[in-house]
This record gives structure tokens, sequence and C-alpha cells, in this order.
């Protein structure tokens, strides 16, 4: 990554924060702790209790929120995927899993949540 904590005055969780923004899609798919520690050459301990103690959550919840939201994201934006696809492509490869702890993360299945934003996007495209 090339980035120094003292080159931007950045922490080592802003340090996480900005790589993750680098990824690429892709690359979200097998986004762990063990590679963002390897990325900025730091030990799995030390980035867990930092970021722990600076963002005041765990990497990992971390990681899942970015996911999670992601998954979202494409439930809303790529409708010719399946749901299995979008869980695959965020990592997630036991469909039921996936499907639980999105409906934990956001109150609806993910079916339901496709649908629920497709139908409130086909009312915005009516009133205008």
């Amino acid at each position: 990554m090339g980035i120094y904590l003292s080159e931007k005055n950045l922490t080592e969780s802003d340090l996480v924060v900005e790589y993750v923004l680098t990824l690429q899609f892709e690359e979200l798919e097998t986004l762990s702790v063990e590679s963002i520690a390897g990325e900025l050459g730091l030990s799995r301990t030390r980035l867990w209790r930092s970021f722990k103690k600076e963002k005041k959550i765990t990497i990992e919840e971390y990681i899942f929120r970015i996911k999670i939201n992601q998954a979202a994201f494409l439930l809303q934006e790529e409708p010719g995927l399946s749901i299995r696809e979008i869980a695959e492509k965020t990592g997630y490869y036991c469909y039921d899993y996936f499907i639980r702890v999105f409906r934990e993360y956001f109150g609806a299945s993910p079916g339901k949540y496709k649908e629920l934003k497709n139908s409130a996007d086909k009312d915005k495209k009516r009133q205008k």
C-alpha cells in the first residue's frame, strides 16, 4: 500500500478505512482481518486492538458492515443477479447464513428487501 502512519498523520484504523475504500468490488469478497493486516504490514492482534480502541467496534464488525451494505447495494442496483450470486460476491458462501444475517441487519430478507427497494424506485419514477 505504501502509506505510512506519519505521512498523513493517520491512525492504524484510519489506514484500514482508507485501504478498504480503495478496494475494487471484487476484492471485497476475500476481505478479512488477516488480509488487511498483511497488506498494512501489521499483526492481526495489533490491528484488532487498535481498531477496536479507535473506532469502538471490532474490525470484524466493520468488515461485516462493508460486505452486508455492498450486498444491499447490489440487490438494488443489479437486478439481474440472483440473491445467491450476490451472497457469493460479498463473501457469503453459505446461502442460508447470508439470508439470516441480512434479515437480522436490515429487518427483511434479501428477497423482500430487493422487492421493497424496486417498488420504491418505481414509485419515485411515477411521481416525476
